[in-house]
């Protein structure tokens, strides 16, 4: 459950801001100076106590109310009250803000005043709370106290402070002010030139094909402007706003980049809508920008490589296409471009081993690229140049929208909002549009598997309001399975017991991508790729890093001997597989040069490559090296697929043709590929196997709401 106080409170040297759900410290002019940065169920306990400031709360309540499980050990309770004392820079021994009461639970001691009244603190010794006057004078001393301390503060400012400093700029809180508000998915926001009209991709659910939505922003009338068998996605005005060029795609049937033309600027009437050019069959959804001009456009496409996306430059006139860059082999590739609006460089996104993102620059002049920035705890979908051009605009991890400065790298948090937003568009003055909610909730079954277990089943393991993301069976049969799970706000590696009991063994106070986990053979160590670094984890919660701080890695996996891992590692552009020995005094050795896939077989000698140069999957066997059919070379979208090599066959995901995530079962002996009746919805590539083989977990999602809103400021550079 989480508890949220609905009014600001003064604790102490902080401020409870209800707008945040977050303990703020406040500089002389009442601006936000720190934040405390506090996991979902660290912010809940907190919560608690500021709700019940003064009573005795005992570990089993805490337990029942914020857990709501009572199975959780104490010293998950011991734990949050550390990490919130290293937060408020409490001392145990002499402590501010929770005291420890001995066999009995905990004391919030520090005082909790509301911004309007003092909250009567509520005692063992059943004192009565403050009278009416009480609690007027009350106001009046804090009140006076707070007016004398902001007069100190601004009179040593003025003494002390230097005179050439400039005074840093607090980024403010901002609410999302909601546009659209459709039952179903809203994204991909585009703004016309002339502020006056928004276009989107929609869908109602994943029975309905997306379609492109007309909005104006002044009389708020939508109009809906296609309506094919096929998904309409990355709309963009042209920048006289008599036409808009967008994509029309059905994955592995259709890619088309279209445009569609209106009677006028007016955007009231539809008068033609004509192929401009075509993208590759395995191309995903894209992004359009038009240069300022309106003379060509960019756009991303897998038509030179099913594996990869590039950035392509469509001329208008000639309708020519010109591959811009050449993407890196690091993940899928190059998606989203955008062109500066003097027309000079565009900025693009380049995925990093499927769950990082860097921001590049070209001169469109010199044809130079440069990195600008590589984002690790966050995947934006888009970004948006400054009016200036000066900086980038994206939304980042913590609910932030930042920028960073394209001539110095420098990053500034621009904004504080009260909602994740998955992309940004820049509006007029001062204003941004962005698409917020959720896509989805994820969570995870159990079904049998029909290639070793013919009777039917199926149920859920576990489900809540937060969404697992991943899973990972026991190789043994009493051990536990592990789950990603959002249940405390933050992604946390948790534990499921086959008697129920659930645990949570990481402790992340900040967002990291989580983005592979695997046992070992005894079940007992659990290898984990956060945030692009090998990560081993023990069943009590104890870890320890494998990989360099730093190093770019990606496709973890256990050896046949109980101590020997091996991951990919991106070295200066080349793919390496690395082994390693645990417990070894040797640093880790190139097993494989070029190959930045490898996935070796429990219970037989069969091991899966993956060339980074050609992106062609092999199998390695004792006989030698087999490549695998066409067939299933197009099938799989590596950098998002699961790969289980057992000994009769292999197991992976991949999107079938109705953009589904589906399990397929390849068998070594007769090359055959069987679809097995396992999908979701959302795309979700996850599985993994019971420590027998009868049963395969897998996550599953469900359709959510994504919404368009506004965020307005006062001032954006």
């Amino acid at each position: 459950m989480s508890f949220r106080p609905e009014k600001q409170l003064k604790v102490d040297e902080w401020w409870y801001l209800p707008q945040l759900d977050k303990l703020a410290k406040l500089n002389s002019r009442m601006e936000v100076s720190e934040l405390a940065d506090l996991d979902h169920l660290c912010q809940s306990v907190l919560n608690f106590f500021l709700l019940n400031p003064g009573r005795l709360i005992s570990k089993e309540e805490l337990l029942k109310e914020v857990w709501q499980m009572t199975s959780v050990t104490d010293g998950r309770v011991a734990r949050v009250i550390s990490i919130l004392r290293d937060v408020l820079g409490d001392d145990v021994k002499s402590p501010r803000y929770i005291e420890t009461i001995p066999k009995r639970g905990y004391r919030f001691i520090a005082k909790v005043i509301e911004q309007e009244q003092l909250i009567a603190q509520a005692s063992n010794s059943q004192d009565e709370p403050a009278s009416a006057a009480e609690r007027k004078i009350n106001r009046i001393w804090w009140a006076g106290l707070t007016i004398a301390t902001l007069l100190l503060a601004l009179l040593a400012s003025w003494l002390f402070w230097p005179a050439n400093s400039v005074v840093e700029e607090q980024a403010p809180f901002v609410n999302w002010s909601p546009v659209s508000s459709l039952d179903g998915f809203e994204y991909y926001p585009a703004i016309s030139y002339d502020k006056n009209f928004l276009v989107y991709s929609y869908q109602k659910s994943k029975n309905h094909s997306n379609v492109l939505m007309l909005q104006n922003l002044q009389t708020h009338q939508t109009l809906q402007l296609t309506d094919s068998n096929a998904d309409d996605f990355g709309a963009s005005f042209r920048p006289d706003g008599k036409a808009i060029a967008y994509q029309r795609i059905k994955y592995r049937e259709l890619c088309e980049i279209r445009l569609l033309s209106f009677a006028d600027s007016s955007a009231q009437s539809v008068v033609e809508d004509k192929l401009l050019t075509s993208c590759g069959l395995h191309s995903t959804s894209t992004r359009i920008s038009w240069a300022p001009d309106g003379k060509s456009l960019l756009f991303s496409s897998h038509e030179n490589s099913s594996q990869r996306m590039a950035i392509f430059s469509l001329d208008i006139a000639s309708g020519n296409k010109t591959q811009l860059v050449l993407p890196s082999n690091s993940g899928m590739g190059d998606f989203t471009a955008r062109y500066s609006h003097s027309g000079d460089k565009i900025a693009f996104l380049r995925d990093v081993a499927s769950n990082s993102v860097q921001i590049w620059l070209m001169d469109l002049n010199s044809r130079e690229t440069s990195l600008l920035l590589h984002i690790k705890h966050s995947y934006p979908g888009d970004i948006a140049w400054s009016h200036d051009d000066e900086h980038i605009y994206y939304p980042a991890r913590k609910w932030n929208i930042e920028s960073v400065n394209v001539k110095s790298g420098a990053l500034k948090t621009v904004a504080l909002t009260n909602n994740q937003a998955y992309e940004v568009a820049l509006g007029g003055t001062n204003e941004f549009y962005g698409v917020i909610g959720r896509y989805g909730n994820y969570y995870i079954k159990k079904f049998n598997n029909p290639i070793t277990n013919s009777k039917s089943s199926e149920e859920i393991v576990f489900k809540s309001n937060r969404s697992e993301r991943l899973v990972e069976a026991n190789p043994t049969l009493d051990g536990p399975i592990a789950a990603v799970s959002m249940r405390t706000g933050l992604p946390q590696i948790w534990l499921i017991h086959t008697d129920g009991k659930q645990e949570m063994i990481s402790h992340f106070e900040s967002t990291v991508v989580i983005s592979d986990m695997e046992f070992s053979g005894d079940g007992k160590q659990l290898l984990v790729l956060i945030d692009q670094e090998v990560w081993l984890f023990d069943l009590a919660g104890k870890s320890q890093r494998i990989s360099a701080q730093g190093e770019v890695v990606k496709n973890l996996s256990w050896g046949q001997q109980a101590n020997h891992i091996f991951y990919t590692l991106n070295n200066k552009g080349n793919w390496q597989v690395m082994s390693y020995e645990l417990g070894s005094n040797s640093q880790p050795a190139v097993y494989l040069d070029g190959v930045d896939l490898f996935v070796p077989s429990e219970g037989s000698s069969h091991q899966l490559k993956r060339s980074a140069l050609t992106g062609k999957y092999s199998i390695l066997t004792e006989q030698g090296e087999e490549f695998l059919s066409d067939e299933i070379q197009q099938l799989i979208f590596a950098e998002s697929s699961t790969f289980l090599l057992r000994e009769n066959g292999m197991y992976f995901s991949a999107v079938n043709t109705e953009q589904q995530s589906q399990v397929f079962f390849y068998s070594y002996q007769d090359k055959t590929l069987t679809p097995l009746a396992l999908v979701s919805d959302l795309y979700s590539s996850r599985f993994s196997l019971s420590y027998d083989g009868k049963y395969i977990y897998m996550v599953i999602g469900e359709t959510q709401d994504l919404d368009i809103a506004k965020l307005e400021l006062k001032s954006i550079n």
